[in-house]
């Protein structure tokens, strides 16, 4: 079965989940902005970072791009700050299934983030994704493939 990984990350969080993911299925790893032909893939793991509890717009703009998947299956995994995680699976997963995917589960973990206020910069989830969170991100595309 031939996997790929493709993914949006703004600070490097989903990219270290997309990298656990693609190394422990010896994926193909592409970003979302990289021209992908997913047709010639089985399994496609989509990952984004949380905004506005939802995709990122990069990804939700590959989504709106794909083709029709009958006979692939699709994966959603995703960064977040502190909730909208399983708003975000839903939504990825509603895209794939519009396409003829078949979702087979989502992952999620939380990423360090950054909020910039009155009395300056604070930092959230401080070394997160850590090695636990990828580690289970692993666990998972093995449970998936």
């Amino acid at each position: 079965m031939r996997a790929l990984v493709v993914y949006y990350s703004e600070t490097g969080n989903t990219e270290k989940v997309a990298k656990a993911i693609a190394n422990a299925l010896n994926a193909e790893l592409r970003r979302v902005e990289e021209a992908v032909d997913v047709l010639g893939y089985d399994l496609l793991f989509i990952g984004t970072p949380v905004h506005y509890f939802g995709p990122a717009k990069p990804v939700i703009r590959f989504l709106d791009g794909l083709p029709d998947l009958t006979g692939k299956a699709g994966v959603a995994f995703c960064t977040f700050h502190n909730s909208g995680d399983k708003k975000t699976i839903s939504y990825i997963r509603g895209r794939l299934e519009e396409r003829g995917a078949r979702f087979l589960g989502g992952f999620s973990c939380k990423g360090e983030s950054r909020l910039v206020a009155n009395l300056g910069p604070r930092i959230f989830n401080k070394g997160r994704p850590n090695e636990e969170d990828l580690r289970k991100a692993e666990e998972f595309a093995k449970t998936i493939a």
